[in-house]
């Protein structure tokens, strides 16, 4: 399993529901956890936002996801899609915190792309964390092309 040393950064904020003029002002997240939760996904304990991790690499692929759901309509105004969930670990100043990669998959999202070193996680809050901040994230899934 690898345990991988990434960097905290600012992602669309679509999440969270930070960002201006957003379809979603409480954030996809909390719009998608009914629809994960009927399909078997308890995200109980999660902050509803995801942390942007970046990676000193070109692009990670992934492997072996926990949770797979497809077609999800979570939203009158988007079209269904397809997500993939893998189970990890992240690491902020020696505390762990059980997390889950977020992966809304691209062949069904419609915006809100990110670079290919970069994932979404979903955590618990995480106290302090800054963007900028170096984190670990231990997951089996991950696979670095650098």
């Amino acid at each position: 399993m690898g345990k991988y040393q990434v960097s905290l950064v600012k992602g669309y904020q679509v999440a969270s529901g930070l960002t201006k003029n957003s379809l979603f002002p409480n954030g996809t997240v909390n719009a998608q956890i009914p629809y994960f939760e009927a399909l078997g996904l308890s995200l109980t304990g999660f902050f509803p936002a995801t942390l942007n991790i970046h990676f000193d690499c070109q692009k990670i692929s992934l492997s072996q996801p926990t949770f797979y759901f497809q077609k999800v309509k979570w939203h009158s105004s988007v079209p269904a899609e397809d997500f993939k969930f893998f189970t990890c670990q992240l690491f902020y100043k020696n505390i762990a915190y059980q997390a889950l990669i977020y992966q809304p998959q691209i062949a069904t999202k419609v915006a809100h792309f990110h670079p290919h070193n970069q994932l979404e996680v979903l955590a618990p809050y995480i106290k302090n964390v800054n963007y900028g901040d170096t984190l670990y994230i231990e997951s089996s899934s991950i696979n670095l092309q650098c």
